[in-house]
């Protein structure tokens, strides 16, 4: 299993009580090595400081620093490739990322595929488009990487095999894959739609699909890989449910409602952690970061502060490791 364990920020409580502060103390305390940074929580920090992102970099990362933590990455910059804007403005947002990451001591920026409906879909938009973001980043000192991950309802990449397409046509040192196993999963195996929770043929195409990522990924294009699991819904994500939207794919309403630290059966996680940790952490031989990276409905309450989350990620993290390692 990879030495290098992290959280997210986003995992660890979404009340505004909930400071960042708090959460960076949280995580110390629960044992992990680094946290990936979310912008929500950056810009949180900059609003009770009354100062700007890059200002704040340097705060947060002196937090971290006193902490013993890692700041594995910031995200997400969304919406950034093949998006129907002129790109000098994307990329002039981009710039103050980039600014931002440097204050940060961090190397990494977390990008996930659009998922704007009216995102051009032209490969070599796409390619284009990240190559100039990638050319930013090799320009500073030491150079900022992008790691790219496929939402399960990404507009044009929307699974690990897309993304790694477009990784290698981009062709650039710093441009990587950040891999999700919710994504992985919940296009795959999962259906929250679906009173059995699964679709149809979901454990042949999961295991076709692990088989191919054995062969076919690249160890050294994986920046860092998130593990979440996630709860079976009854009722399913249908008309009349809370975590229902119209204009949403189910796995996107899924996301942000019910999704869990890996083998949390008490809390009705179900989705098949063992056979995807087994083989992107044992068998692929990959010893890079590690981040847990949660989304729950009940994040929002006030009385469940970081120290729980980061208590909870922890022990998933524990449980993941011994029943990644076990037989059978």
């Amino acid at each position: 299993m990879p030495p290098n364990i992290a959280i997210s920020t986003v995992s660890m409580g979404w009340h505004e009580t909930h400071t960042l502060e708090w959460k960076i103390q949280a995580a110390k305390q629960a044992g992990f090595e680094g946290i990936e940074l979310f912008i929500d929580d950056v810009d949180a920090f900059c609003r009770r400081h009354g100062i700007s992102r890059v200002q704040a970099g340097s705060r947060i990362s002196q937090l971290c620093a006193n902490a013993d933590l890692t700041i594995l990455c910031v995200g997400s910059l969304d919406n950034f490739e093949g998006e129907p804007t002129p790109l000098q403005d994307r990329l002039r947002i981009a710039i103050e990322w980039l600014d931002m990451a440097h204050e940060l001591r961090t190397d990494v920026i977390q990008i996930p595929s659009n998922d704007n409906k009216n995102a051009i879909g032209d490969e070599s938009v796409i390619v284009s488009d990240f190559q100039a973001l990638s050319d930013l980043g090799l320009k500073r000192q030491p150079p900022i990487s992008f790691a790219y991950e496929a939402l399960g309802w990404g507009t044009h990449v929307a699974d690990w095999e897309a993304s790694l397409r477009i990784v290698q046509l981009v062709g650039r040192s710093n441009f990587g894959l950040c891999l999700d196993t919710y994504h992985i999963l919940s296009r795959l195996w999962a259906d929250p739609r679906a009173h059995s929770g699964m679709r149809p043929g979901g454990r042949a195409a999961l295991r076709d699909s692990l088989q191919r990522f054995l062969e076919l990924c690249p160890k050294d294009k994986i920046i860092y890989m998130q593990l979440s699991d996630a709860e079976r819904m009854s009722p399913p994500i249908l008309p009349g449910h809370p975590a229902y939207h119209e204009d949403k794919d189910g796995t996107h309403s899924w996301c942000t409602y019910g999704r869990l630290f890996p083998f949390e059966g008490e809390h009705g996680a179900y989705l098949p952690m063992k056979e995807i940790m087994s083989a992107w952490l044992e068998g692929s031989g990959y010893r890079g970061w590690v981040s847990m990276e949660v989304f729950h409905r009940s994040m929002k309450e006030k009385d469940l502060g970081p120290d729980y989350w980061a208590h909870r990620g922890r022990v998933s993290w524990d449980k993941a490791t011994q029943r990644v390692r076990s037989r059978g």
